[in-house]
């Protein structure tokens, strides 16, 4: 029997079928029909669901599958760990997948978990299982954007895979302020959460993870990070 994932996300939507927790088969466009998702679940005999969307306030299920078991990840869902959050209502629900996933791949461990897509994401899981919490910063597509868009000169730019520390033209000088701050942040945050915590481990997923330096900072890269979270709860 397995299990098939839908991860909706704001700009692409995933879909997964795990067996005995591992990746059988992978789905990932801007939009995944339903079509697909029933062969899918036919084609694995998919005997739960688990759906999560940043795009709605739920995932609906075509008519075909909605016989089978299916978990909506909200904040009245059942973890496998533990959550202390203010408002555990508005937390993403990415998020949590992201906490619980990297809590399977790294048990009793101090996990920082850095989620570069649109937004990026910083959160922290104590090596008890407890989710503090983190930060939303913005992501590289939206600071090119919001630099365009919010200035009356400033060019949308395209962004180079590697940044140089002193940009010798405007376009350079945004391009670098872009990803050199985006490495500078979270290095930032690297290094402070590894002065808390002791034997602290970084679990870094999303498009945009290529731009984390990776000599720079010792990582673990898991682009299916949020994937295994949701399979997680669900099994």
């Amino acid at each position: 029997m397995s299990n098939l994932i839908i991860d909706e996300g704001n700009s692409r939507c995933k879909a997964y079928v795990f067996e005995n927790n591992a990746i059988v088969a992978h789905e990932s466009g801007s939009e995944i029909s339903n079509e697909r998702l029933i062969g899918l679940a036919k084609q694995h005999n998919v005997s739960k669901i688990i759906s999560t969307s940043t795009r709605r306030a739920e995932f609906v299920l075509p008519q075909e599958l909605q016989h089978i078991s299916h978990v909506r990840l909200d904040a009245q869902t059942k973890l496998p760990i533990s959550i202390d959050y203010k408002t555990p209502e508005t937390l993403g629900r990415d998020r949590i997948a992201a906490a619980v996933g990297a809590h399977s791949l790294l048990p009793e461990t101090n996990v920082l978990i850095i989620d570069m897509g649109t937004a990026i994401t910083i959160d922290f899981i104590d090596n008890h299982g407890v989710y503090h919490g983190g930060i939303i910063s913005p992501g590289a597509t939206m600071r090119a954007r919001a630099l365009n868009q919010f200035t009356g000169c400033l060019p949308l730019v395209e962004l180079p895979a590697n940044a140089e520390l002193t940009g010798k033209s405007t376009e350079e000088a945004l391009q670098f302020g872009i990803l050199n701050g985006i490495k500078f942040e979270i290095e930032g945050y690297i290094s402070r959460y590894r002065h808390l915590y002791e034997g602290l481990q970084v679990v870094v997923t999303g498009g945009d993870a290529e731009l984390i330096d990776h000599k720079r900072v010792s990582i673990l890269f898991e682009p299916d990070l949020v994937a295994i979270g949701l399979n997680g709860i669900i099994s």
